[in-house]
């Protein structure tokens, strides 16, 4: 399966200069309907909609196949990363490192999260549009590949113990018949209060294994599920 997400997703690598290259360059022109769709800028959308789209798909999406390498070269080549103390709010408990991302030459809106040893790779924004990124989201991930079949989760609404809206979507993508999907997840919060307004994941899972987890109640902030 590896191999194959590999191929079907056509993972690039990164230079030397790490997430700045990611971010900063230029859409690329791949084969698959579904990163094609990321230069396809929501209507209505602003500058952070567009980059989260664009982030989600250039970095958590073409290097899925190769998490534990691209982390490692970020890490060697020494990319400028938070704090472990600040690094917490973006790993969700979990061990590993988190990076801010810079697109289009700005700093502050993004974080990318690389939990040690998980087959999962998330990315927050501080500020976004909420109602736009979602749309933007089920339009990237609405038609796999083949022979893989997407199919589209239930939609989850949750409070925060401080009473902050949570909107949690979901694709899978996996060929029929196989017990093991990729997951495109989504949580989302509209509230101005909310200290993150978008998570976007990428993780592998099981076919028959649990429930997603449910975003934590004790803070405004959007939670992926946990899978290794």
């Amino acid at each position: 399966m590896r191999g194959l997400l590999i191929g079907l997703l056509t993972v690039c690598s990164l230079s030397a200069s790490g997430l700045s290259a990611a971010a900063d360059k230029q859409p690329h022109k791949p084969a698959q309907k579904q990163t094609q769709k990321q230069a396809q800028k929501p209507a209505g959308a602003d500058e952070s909609v567009e980059g989260f789209l664009n982030l989600y798909v250039e970095i958590c999406v073409r290097h899925f196949g190769d998490l534990a390498d691209f982390r490692a070269r970020l890490l060697r080549d020494k990319v400028p990363k938070l704090q472990p103390e600040h690094a917490k709010l973006f790993l969700s408990g979990m061990e590993g490192d988190a990076w801010p991302v810079p697109y289009k030459g700005k700093m502050g809106n993004f974080v990318l999260a690389l939990p040690a040893g998980k087959n999962l790779c998330l990315l927050h924004a501080h500020r976004t549009n909420a109602a736009a990124v979602e749309k933007g989201f089920l339009d990237i991930t609405s038609d796999a590949p083949k022979p893989m079949v997407a199919k589209r989760g239930p939609v989850r609404e949750e409070l925060s113990l401080d009473k902050i809206k949570m909107r949690t979507v979901a694709t899978t993508w996996a060929p029929p018949g196989a017990r093991r999907k990729m997951e495109f997840m989504l949580t989302t919060s509209a509230s101005p209060k909310a200290e993150l307004q978008a998570l976007g994941s990428v993780a592998m899972i099981a076919d028959d294994g649990p429930p997603a987890a449910a975003p934590p109640k004790a803070a405004p902030r959007p939670t992926p599920k946990r899978t290794p």
